[in-house]
């Protein structure tokens, strides 16, 4: 029984908690910064570089972006947005 109840909690603390928190991990931006690893549209930086340049993005940008990358493609773009630029999960994330 108690060894039961170890395993539930394990698979709450582990599984669940993230998933309700929505906590996302930690990383470093390609420029050295410390960043948060969010979808492409809860970063404003991204935001704004699409605002200003559509689908004209200049190469160097697209490189930052591409080397931001810190999830596989698999789940989506997701990339390291400097903590500054993370838009919180709650906000309207349009672009401020």
């Amino acid at each position: 029984m108690r060894h039961t109840f170890r395993l539930i909690l394990l698979y709450c603390l582990v599984i669940l908690l993230p998933t309700f928190c929505h906590t996302q991990p930690s990383c470093q931006t390609p420029d050295k910064n410390v960043g948060q690893c969010v979808h492409f549209s809860s970063c404003r930086f991204v935001l704004r570089q699409y605002a200003m340049y559509k689908e004209h993005m200049p190469p160097a940008i697209m490189r930052f972006l591409q080397r931001s990358r810190c999830r596989p493609k698999v789940d989506g773009y997701h990339l390291c947005c400097e903590i500054k630029d993370v838009i919180p999960a709650n906000a309207n994330s349009k672009l401020k």
